[in-house]
């Protein structure tokens, strides 16, 4: 099973990232402050260079965005189950917005689109898909719902500035970049093979390669020593859903689709994804519980290695 394999190296790698961001902290060669300016460098940067490549570079046909809508379904069917699940429990509603945001929302472009990186390094196409499933399927619900939730289940009122903060999407770099990749390859405009064009791809390839590492060392720079034992109920919710019963059932759609395989795996990766960064941030910002979120953030992402395999091998 040569994915299954090429999903062990990429994990292998991921890790050794990780590593690198603990022993780089430990020395104090980079603190844990300095994860925002590597955040904001991969997602104005690095994301939108990855995203306008991988598109502008092939031909889009319709039926490629199918995957995009499984993902997006599930997203919506997510926040549901998971703000069902913490109500039965009597959670307060501050916690329940966190378990909502780590079982709903993935990493797809902070982690999702590195691993595809390892897994695919000779496969161009997929990463266009990856970013249709990324874009479409989580990018649009976290920036859209993500603010009217975080003002929800936080102390803050849903105003007009609420409103545009769920609009900034459609103002990012990634949202441009995605748009002018469409575009460039809906109109056929020249590639990389052509002489005068060929160095802004070859720009866009060099940005892209600092994606993997800049990408995980930010989220490697924000691991903390977490007691498994407060957090033990709320994390088992969100590893049931987000790292186990969310990847299973997008491997079940794309199996009941008829899928190709490279469409299944990737869907199944980016729906194994751990939690969103930016689902703290917005709790963090409309008043929710941020601390429980990145906790249950953190612990996710370490525990997914090993879910992320299992998962794979199952379905992938």
């Amino acid at each position: 099973m040569p994915a299954f394999h090429h999903l062990i190296n990429a994990i292998l790698v991921v890790v050794g990232i990780y590593a690198v961001a603990i022993v780089l902290r430990s020395r104090g060669v980079l603190k844990e402050e300095h994860s925002m300016i590597l955040a904001r460098i991969v997602t104005d940067v690095s994301l939108p260079a990855v995203v306008f490549v991988s598109l502008a570079s092939h031909a889009l046909r319709p039926d490629q965005v199918e995957p995009a809508f499984v993902m997006l379904g599930l997203e919506l069917l997510f926040i549901g189950l998971a703000w069902v699940i913490s109500s039965k429990f009597g959670f307060s509603r501050a916690q329940q917005g966190a378990i909502v945001f780590c079982s709903a929302f993935g990493s797809s472009t902070f982690l999702g689109y590195s691993i595809v990186q390892q897994m695919y390094p000779d496969t161009p196409r997929a990463m266009s898909e990856a970013v249709l499933i990324s874009e479409i399927g989580v990018g649009y619900p976290i920036f859209i719902l993500g603010p009217i939730l975080a003002a929800y289940f936080g102390s803050k009122k849903l105003g007009k500035s609420n409103w545009k903060s769920s609009l900034s999407f459609f103002r990012s770099p990634v949202f441009f970049a995605m748009i002018a990749g469409l575009l460039w390859s809906i109109l056929k405009l020249p590639g990389k093979e052509n002489l005068y064009i060929a160095p802004v791809f070859h720009f866009g390839s060099v940005l892209s390669a600092a994606l993997t590492p800049l990408a995980i060392l930010a989220v490697g720079l924000m691991l903390k020593k977490i007691s498994i034992r407060t957090i033990l109920l709320p994390l088992s919710i969100v590893i049931l859903l987000k790292l186990l019963l969310k990847p299973l059932l997008a491997g079940f759609a794309a199996t009941q689709f008829e899928f190709p395989d490279m469409w299944k795996q990737l869907l199944v990766l980016m729906a194994a994804m751990p939690s969103a960064v930016l689902g703290v941030v917005f709790l963090r910002r409309y008043g929710g519980d941020a601390t429980l979120a990145s906790a249950l953030l953190l612990t996710a992402t370490i525990l997914s290695s090993f879910t992320l395999i299992g998962v794979f091998w199952l379905v992938g």
